[in-house]
Protein backbone atom coordinates (compact mmCIF):
# COMPACT_ATOMS: atom_id res chain seq x y z
CA UNK A 1 0.00 0.00 0.00
CA UNK A 2 3.12 2.44 0.89
CA UNK A 3 4.39 1.67 -2.42
CA UNK A 4 0.85 2.21 -4.48
CA UNK A 5 0.97 6.00 -2.63
CA UNK A 6 4.47 7.05 -3.97
CA UNK A 7 3.57 5.44 -6.97
CA UNK A 8 0.35 7.61 -7.80
CA UNK A 9 1.41 10.66 -5.89
CA UNK A 10 3.34 12.37 -8.66
CA UNK A 11 0.57 11.53 -11.06
CA UNK A 12 -1.93 12.99 -8.93
CA UNK A 13 -0.19 16.01 -7.56
CA UNK A 14 0.73 17.01 -11.49
CA UNK A 15 -3.45 16.39 -12.44
CA UNK A 16 -4.03 18.66 -9.59
CA UNK A 17 -1.85 21.44 -11.12
CA UNK A 18 -3.02 21.03 -14.31
CA UNK A 19 -6.81 20.96 -13.67
CA UNK A 20 -6.61 23.89 -11.05
CA UNK A 21 -4.19 26.52 -13.44
CA UNK A 22 -7.53 27.69 -14.64
CA UNK A 23 -8.40 29.29 -11.35
CA UNK A 24 -4.60 29.85 -10.45
CA UNK A 25 -5.24 32.73 -13.65
CA UNK A 26 -7.92 34.23 -10.75
CA UNK A 27 -5.60 34.93 -8.22
CA UNK A 28 -2.74 36.30 -10.51
CA UNK A 29 -2.59 40.37 -11.67
CA UNK A 30 -4.91 40.18 -14.94
CA UNK A 31 -6.74 42.04 -17.41
CA UNK A 32 -10.17 41.81 -19.17
CA UNK A 33 -11.52 42.99 -22.67
CA UNK A 34 -15.45 43.05 -23.09
CA UNK A 35 -17.68 45.00 -25.08
CA UNK A 36 -21.04 45.12 -27.43
CA UNK A 37 -21.49 44.21 -30.80
CA UNK A 38 -24.24 46.04 -32.91
CA UNK A 39 -25.35 46.33 -36.75
CA UNK A 40 -25.52 50.07 -37.88
CA UNK A 41 -28.89 49.87 -37.10
CA UNK A 42 -27.76 49.77 -32.71
CA UNK A 43 -29.67 45.94 -32.74
CA UNK A 44 -27.40 43.98 -31.22
CA UNK A 45 -25.26 41.14 -33.37
CA UNK A 46 -25.58 37.56 -31.43
CA UNK A 47 -23.26 34.86 -33.21
CA UNK A 48 -20.25 37.03 -33.98
CA UNK A 49 -16.72 35.58 -33.85
CA UNK A 50 -14.07 37.49 -31.67
CA UNK A 51 -10.96 36.72 -31.50
CA UNK A 52 -8.31 38.27 -29.30
CA UNK A 53 -4.15 37.50 -30.01
CA UNK A 54 -1.52 38.71 -27.84
CA UNK A 55 1.08 40.74 -30.13
CA UNK A 56 3.86 39.61 -27.88
CA UNK A 57 3.23 35.64 -27.45
CA UNK A 58 0.72 35.24 -30.11
CA UNK A 59 -1.40 33.52 -27.35
CA UNK A 60 -5.44 33.66 -28.92
CA UNK A 61 -8.89 32.78 -27.80
CA UNK A 62 -12.04 33.05 -29.31
CA UNK A 63 -15.62 33.46 -28.34
CA UNK A 64 -18.86 33.83 -29.53
CA UNK A 65 -21.07 36.88 -28.33
CA UNK A 66 -24.22 36.34 -26.59
CA UNK A 67 -28.06 37.08 -27.93
CA UNK A 68 -27.39 41.02 -26.79
CA UNK A 69 -24.26 40.92 -28.49
CA UNK A 70 -21.78 41.01 -25.52
CA UNK A 71 -18.73 39.35 -24.70
CA UNK A 72 -16.32 39.30 -22.38
CA UNK A 73 -12.51 37.92 -21.99
CA UNK A 74 -11.50 37.99 -18.40
CA UNK A 75 -8.43 36.60 -16.60
CA UNK A 76 -6.61 37.29 -19.53
CA UNK A 77 -2.67 38.60 -19.10
CA UNK A 78 -1.96 41.89 -19.09
CA UNK A 79 -0.27 43.23 -22.97
CA UNK A 80 -1.02 45.03 -26.35
CA UNK A 81 -3.55 42.82 -28.55
CA UNK A 82 -5.33 42.48 -31.94
CA UNK A 83 -9.12 42.33 -31.69
CA UNK A 84 -11.22 41.09 -34.70
CA UNK A 85 -14.60 40.73 -35.38
CA UNK A 86 -16.39 38.72 -37.87
CA UNK A 87 -20.06 37.88 -38.39
CA UNK A 88 -22.23 36.72 -41.58
CA UNK A 89 -23.72 39.14 -43.44
CA UNK A 90 -20.87 41.94 -42.09
CA UNK A 91 -17.17 43.30 -42.96
CA UNK A 92 -14.46 41.87 -40.79
CA UNK A 93 -13.56 44.46 -38.19
CA UNK A 94 -10.22 43.96 -36.92
CA UNK A 95 -9.05 46.98 -33.92
CA UNK A 96 -5.03 46.32 -34.26
CA UNK A 97 -3.69 47.44 -31.14
CA UNK A 98 -5.80 47.08 -27.87
CA UNK A 99 -3.65 47.92 -23.92
CA UNK A 100 -5.08 45.23 -21.62
CA UNK A 101 -3.48 46.79 -18.58
CA UNK A 102 -3.29 45.37 -14.97
CA UNK A 103 -6.31 45.30 -12.52
CA UNK A 104 -8.57 47.60 -16.04
CA UNK A 105 -11.59 46.16 -17.87
CA UNK A 106 -10.79 47.58 -21.91
CA UNK A 107 -13.62 47.92 -23.59
CA UNK A 108 -14.35 47.44 -27.37
CA UNK A 109 -17.40 48.10 -28.58
CA UNK A 110 -18.56 47.92 -32.46
CA UNK A 111 -21.17 49.22 -35.29
CA UNK A 112 -20.17 46.62 -37.69
CA UNK A 113 -21.23 47.59 -41.48
CA UNK A 114 -22.84 45.42 -43.70
CA UNK A 115 -20.77 44.32 -46.42
CA UNK A 116 -18.68 41.15 -47.42
CA UNK A 117 -16.59 39.39 -44.60
CA UNK A 118 -13.89 39.36 -47.07
CA UNK A 119 -13.81 42.75 -46.83
CA UNK A 120 -11.98 44.54 -43.71
CA UNK A 121 -12.66 47.21 -41.66
CA UNK A 122 -8.82 48.28 -39.72
CA UNK A 123 -10.11 50.67 -36.66
CA UNK A 124 -7.05 52.22 -34.13
CA UNK A 125 -7.36 53.05 -30.64
CA UNK A 126 -5.96 55.71 -28.65
CA UNK A 127 -3.77 54.51 -25.48
CA UNK A 128 -6.30 57.71 -23.80
CA UNK A 129 -9.40 56.37 -24.55
CA UNK A 130 -7.94 52.66 -23.22
CA UNK A 131 -7.17 54.22 -19.94
CA UNK A 132 -10.08 56.07 -19.59
CA UNK A 133 -12.24 53.60 -16.92
CA UNK A 134 -15.92 53.30 -18.08
CA UNK A 135 -16.44 50.22 -16.15
CA UNK A 136 -16.73 50.81 -12.84
CA UNK A 137 -16.27 53.07 -9.68
CA UNK A 138 -12.87 52.72 -8.86
CA UNK A 139 -10.42 55.82 -9.08
CA UNK A 140 -7.05 55.37 -9.85
CA UNK A 141 -4.31 55.20 -12.70
CA UNK A 142 -1.76 53.04 -14.41
CA UNK A 143 2.08 53.07 -14.85
CA UNK A 144 3.55 51.04 -17.78
CA UNK A 145 6.73 50.04 -17.88
CA UNK A 146 8.34 52.80 -20.07
CA UNK A 147 7.49 55.27 -17.67
CA UNK A 148 9.00 53.20 -14.58
CA UNK A 149 11.92 52.95 -16.12
CA UNK A 150 12.03 56.70 -17.39
CA UNK A 151 11.02 58.72 -14.76
CA UNK A 152 13.44 59.77 -11.69
CA UNK A 153 13.32 57.03 -9.05
CA UNK A 154 15.73 57.66 -5.80
CA UNK A 155 17.57 54.13 -5.28
CA UNK A 156 14.81 52.64 -8.30
CA UNK A 157 12.03 52.36 -5.76
CA UNK A 158 8.67 51.74 -7.81
CA UNK A 159 7.00 52.40 -4.61
CA UNK A 160 8.00 56.28 -4.73
CA UNK A 161 5.30 56.57 -7.96
CA UNK A 162 2.77 56.19 -6.02
CA UNK A 163 2.99 59.56 -4.96
CA UNK A 164 2.35 60.52 -8.44
CA UNK A 165 -1.54 59.93 -7.92
CA UNK A 166 -3.95 62.39 -6.98
CA UNK A 167 -4.94 62.42 -3.28
CA UNK A 168 -1.49 60.96 -1.84
CA UNK A 169 1.09 62.34 0.37
CA UNK A 170 5.03 61.78 0.29
CA UNK A 171 4.49 59.40 3.27
CA UNK A 172 2.01 57.18 2.21
CA UNK A 173 -1.09 58.24 3.40
CA UNK A 174 -4.05 57.73 0.59
CA UNK A 175 -7.13 59.75 0.89
CA UNK A 176 -7.13 60.31 4.16
CA UNK A 177 -5.99 56.52 5.15
CA UNK A 178 -3.35 55.86 6.94
CA UNK A 179 0.16 54.23 4.76
CA UNK A 180 -0.22 50.95 7.02
CA UNK A 181 -3.93 50.65 5.73
CA UNK A 182 -2.50 49.84 1.72
CA UNK A 183 -3.10 46.59 0.05
CA UNK A 184 0.16 45.34 -2.19
CA UNK A 185 0.40 42.82 -4.69
CA UNK A 186 2.66 41.33 -7.15
CA UNK A 187 1.07 38.84 -9.50
CA UNK A 188 -1.93 39.06 -7.13
CA UNK A 189 0.35 37.21 -4.29
CA UNK A 190 0.21 39.47 -1.00
CA UNK A 191 3.46 40.98 -0.51
CA UNK A 192 2.52 43.29 2.66
CA UNK A 193 4.68 42.91 5.63
CA UNK A 194 2.65 41.27 8.12
CA UNK A 195 4.37 42.85 11.10
CA UNK A 196 3.77 46.91 10.23
CA UNK A 197 2.06 46.37 6.99
CA UNK A 198 4.01 49.39 5.80
CA UNK A 199 3.13 50.47 2.08
CA UNK A 200 6.93 51.86 1.92
CA UNK A 201 8.47 48.47 2.69
CA UNK A 202 6.72 45.41 1.34
CA UNK A 203 8.44 41.73 2.09
CA UNK A 204 9.95 41.19 -1.81
CA UNK A 205 11.98 44.12 -3.02
CA UNK A 206 10.93 45.68 -5.84
CA UNK A 207 12.94 45.09 -9.32
CA UNK A 208 12.33 47.92 -11.40
CA UNK A 209 13.16 46.28 -14.61
CA UNK A 210 11.48 43.07 -14.13
CA UNK A 211 8.04 45.44 -13.18
CA UNK A 212 5.54 45.16 -16.18
CA UNK A 213 3.30 47.53 -14.96
CA UNK A 214 1.21 48.40 -11.77
CA UNK A 215 -1.58 49.88 -11.07
CA UNK A 216 -2.70 51.87 -7.89
CA UNK A 217 -6.99 52.40 -7.00
CA UNK A 218 -6.96 55.33 -4.55
CA UNK A 219 -10.78 55.00 -3.90
CA UNK A 220 -13.55 52.55 -4.48
CA UNK A 221 -11.66 49.82 -4.84
CA UNK A 222 -13.70 46.22 -5.80
CA UNK A 223 -14.37 43.56 -3.84
CA UNK A 224 -12.05 41.37 -5.69
CA UNK A 225 -9.13 43.77 -4.58
CA UNK A 226 -9.50 45.53 -1.07
CA UNK A 227 -8.83 44.19 2.20
CA UNK A 228 -7.87 48.40 3.87
CA UNK A 229 -9.47 51.15 3.22
CA UNK A 230 -6.07 53.00 1.41
CA UNK A 231 -4.53 52.08 -1.74
CA UNK A 232 -4.95 48.75 -3.61
CA UNK A 233 -1.43 48.27 -5.46
CA UNK A 234 -1.20 45.78 -7.94
CA UNK A 235 2.03 45.06 -9.83
CA UNK A 236 2.07 42.44 -12.74
CA UNK A 237 6.26 40.87 -13.39
CA UNK A 238 7.46 40.60 -16.97
CA UNK A 239 7.08 37.27 -19.31
CA UNK A 240 9.28 36.27 -21.96
CA UNK A 241 8.04 37.07 -25.82
CA UNK A 242 8.64 35.26 -28.96
CA UNK A 243 11.28 37.99 -29.54
CA UNK A 244 14.72 38.40 -27.43
CA UNK A 245 15.05 41.49 -25.14
CA UNK A 246 17.82 41.83 -22.69
CA UNK A 247 18.66 45.10 -20.43
CA UNK A 248 21.83 46.04 -18.52
CA UNK A 249 22.61 49.07 -16.62
CA UNK A 250 24.91 50.77 -14.00
CA UNK A 251 23.32 53.53 -11.91
CA UNK A 252 26.07 55.39 -10.15
CA UNK A 253 25.27 58.52 -7.31
CA UNK A 254 28.64 60.00 -5.78
CA UNK A 255 29.67 62.26 -2.98
CA UNK A 256 30.43 64.62 -5.81
CA UNK A 257 26.47 64.92 -6.79
CA UNK A 258 25.04 65.57 -3.01
CA UNK A 259 24.77 68.77 -1.24
CA UNK A 260 25.80 69.40 1.89
CA UNK A 261 23.23 71.29 4.73
CA UNK A 262 22.79 74.29 6.24
CA UNK A 263 24.27 72.73 9.90
CA UNK A 264 26.92 71.71 7.82
CA UNK A 265 27.89 74.62 5.89
CA UNK A 266 27.70 76.92 8.84
CA UNK A 267 30.12 74.46 10.98
CA UNK A 268 32.27 74.07 7.98
CA UNK A 269 31.48 70.29 8.43
CA UNK A 270 32.42 68.57 5.34
CA UNK A 271 29.06 67.05 2.99
CA UNK A 272 28.30 63.47 3.96
CA UNK A 273 30.33 60.97 1.68
CA UNK A 274 27.81 58.60 0.09
CA UNK A 275 28.98 55.83 -3.13
CA UNK A 276 26.27 53.99 -3.99
CA UNK A 277 26.35 52.01 -7.48
CA UNK A 278 23.03 50.15 -8.23
CA UNK A 279 23.41 47.50 -11.09
CA UNK A 280 22.08 44.35 -12.79
CA UNK A 281 20.37 43.07 -15.92
CA UNK A 282 17.46 41.48 -17.30
CA UNK A 283 16.55 39.05 -20.37
CA UNK A 284 13.94 37.30 -21.65
CA UNK A 285 12.77 35.16 -24.75
CA UNK A 286 10.90 32.15 -26.14
CA UNK A 287 12.00 28.74 -24.78
CA UNK A 288 9.44 26.73 -27.76
CA UNK A 289 8.06 30.03 -29.98
CA UNK A 290 4.13 30.70 -29.32
CA UNK A 291 4.31 28.04 -26.31
CA UNK A 292 6.76 28.86 -23.64
CA UNK A 293 8.79 32.00 -22.84
CA UNK A 294 11.07 32.46 -19.76
CA UNK A 295 12.46 35.48 -18.21
CA UNK A 296 15.22 36.45 -15.27
CA UNK A 297 16.08 39.79 -14.10
CA UNK A 298 18.96 40.33 -11.31
CA UNK A 299 19.27 43.62 -9.69
CA UNK A 300 22.40 44.52 -6.76
CA UNK A 301 23.10 47.85 -4.93
CA UNK A 302 26.46 48.46 -3.22
CA UNK A 303 26.66 51.57 -1.02
CA UNK A 304 29.33 52.96 0.92
CA UNK A 305 28.75 56.25 3.18
CA UNK A 306 28.86 57.88 6.51
CA UNK A 307 26.23 59.17 9.03
CA UNK A 308 26.97 62.76 10.86
CA UNK A 309 26.25 62.90 14.52
CA UNK A 310 25.55 66.06 16.56
CA UNK A 311 26.09 65.72 20.28
CA UNK A 312 26.11 67.93 22.41
CA UNK A 313 29.26 68.18 24.81
CA UNK A 314 31.30 69.37 27.69
CA UNK A 315 34.21 71.59 26.51
CA UNK A 316 37.57 70.88 27.03
CA UNK A 317 37.74 72.75 29.97
CA UNK A 318 35.30 71.26 32.24
CA UNK A 319 38.03 68.19 31.91
CA UNK A 320 40.71 70.62 33.57
CA UNK A 321 38.16 71.32 36.69
CA UNK A 322 36.83 74.89 35.38
CA UNK A 323 33.21 75.18 35.89
CA UNK A 324 30.77 77.56 33.65
CA UNK A 325 27.48 78.82 34.57
CA UNK A 326 25.19 81.50 34.14
CA UNK A 327 23.40 83.65 37.33
CA UNK A 328 21.24 86.29 37.57
CA UNK A 329 22.98 89.89 38.50
CA UNK A 330 20.05 91.40 40.06
CA UNK A 331 17.42 90.07 42.74
CA UNK A 332 14.63 90.25 39.80
CA UNK A 333 16.67 88.13 37.48
CA UNK A 334 16.24 90.65 34.66
CA UNK A 335 19.86 89.92 33.39
CA UNK A 336 22.39 86.92 33.85
CA UNK A 337 25.95 86.59 33.60
CA UNK A 338 28.48 84.26 32.73
CA UNK A 339 30.71 82.98 35.29
CA UNK A 340 33.05 79.93 36.00
CA UNK A 341 35.18 78.20 38.65
CA UNK A 342 38.39 76.77 38.53
CA UNK A 343 39.92 73.82 39.90
CA UNK A 344 41.71 75.60 42.58
CA UNK A 345 37.72 77.27 44.05
CA UNK A 346 36.26 73.87 43.49
CA UNK A 347 38.85 72.24 46.06
CA UNK A 348 37.71 75.02 48.02
CA UNK A 349 33.81 73.80 47.70
CA UNK A 350 34.58 70.16 48.36
CA UNK A 351 36.84 71.28 51.71
CA UNK A 352 34.00 73.72 52.66
CA UNK A 353 31.20 70.77 53.20
CA UNK A 354 33.53 67.85 53.61
CA UNK A 355 33.71 66.36 50.71
CA UNK A 356 36.93 64.50 49.94
CA UNK A 357 39.69 66.67 47.70
CA UNK A 358 38.50 66.24 44.01
CA UNK A 359 42.49 66.52 43.04
CA UNK A 360 43.74 63.42 41.09
CA UNK A 361 46.72 63.02 39.05
CA UNK A 362 47.82 60.88 36.29
CA UNK A 363 50.72 58.49 36.92
CA UNK A 364 53.66 58.25 34.28
CA UNK A 365 51.72 54.54 33.01
CA UNK A 366 48.58 56.50 32.84
CA UNK A 367 46.67 55.09 35.45
CA UNK A 368 43.98 57.46 37.61
CA UNK A 369 45.54 58.10 40.91
CA UNK A 370 45.20 60.09 43.90
CA UNK A 371 46.94 63.14 44.82
CA UNK A 372 49.07 61.46 47.77
CA UNK A 373 51.43 59.00 45.70
CA UNK A 374 52.75 57.17 48.14
CA UNK A 375 49.17 55.67 49.43
CA UNK A 376 49.28 52.37 48.80
CA UNK A 377 47.24 50.68 45.48
CA UNK A 378 44.68 48.65 47.75
CA UNK A 379 44.40 51.64 50.31
CA UNK A 380 43.88 54.19 47.23
CA UNK A 381 40.84 51.92 45.61
CA UNK A 382 39.42 52.24 49.35
CA UNK A 383 40.04 55.85 49.37
CA UNK A 384 38.01 56.00 45.69
CA UNK A 385 35.39 53.66 46.54
CA UNK A 386 34.35 55.61 49.90
CA UNK A 387 34.98 58.86 48.02
CA UNK A 388 32.46 58.02 44.89
CA UNK A 389 29.83 56.71 47.67
CA UNK A 390 29.99 60.23 49.59
CA UNK A 391 29.23 61.49 46.19
CA UNK A 392 26.82 59.68 45.75
CA UNK A 393 24.71 59.84 48.72
CA UNK A 394 25.17 63.72 48.40
CA UNK A 395 24.92 64.45 44.90
CA UNK A 396 21.63 66.06 45.49
CA UNK A 397 23.48 68.77 46.89
CA UNK A 398 23.46 72.26 44.72
CA UNK A 399 25.68 74.56 46.26
CA UNK A 400 24.50 78.01 45.63
CA UNK A 401 26.29 81.48 46.51
CA UNK A 402 24.07 84.24 48.27
CA UNK A 403 22.17 85.77 45.96
CA UNK A 404 22.39 84.12 43.01
CA UNK A 405 20.99 81.62 40.81
CA UNK A 406 23.15 78.99 39.85
CA UNK A 407 22.92 76.89 36.46
CA UNK A 408 25.72 74.81 35.21
CA UNK A 409 26.79 75.28 31.67
CA UNK A 410 28.25 72.72 28.98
Amino acid sequence: MKCSIQKWSLPLLLFIVIASSPYVWGQLGASTIRGTITDPSGAAVGGATITITNLQTNLSRTQTTRSDGSYSFELIPPGDYKVEIEAKGFRKNVVSRVQALVGSISEVSHSLKVGEIKETVVVESSAAEIQINTQDATLGNNIENRQILDLPLNNRNVIDLLTLQPAVTQGGYVAGARSDQSNITLDGVDINDAQSNDIGSPVLRLNAEAIEEFRVNTVNANANEGRGSAAQINLVSKTGTNNWHGALFEWYRGTLFEANDWFNNRDKVPVTPLVRNTYGGAMGGPIKKDKAFFFYSFEGMKERTSTAVTRVVPLATLGQGVIRYSFCADPACTTSQVASLNLAQNQQVYSATGINSAGWTRTAGGAACCADASTPARAVTKHAARSAAKVERRSHIVFVPARSNLRTLP
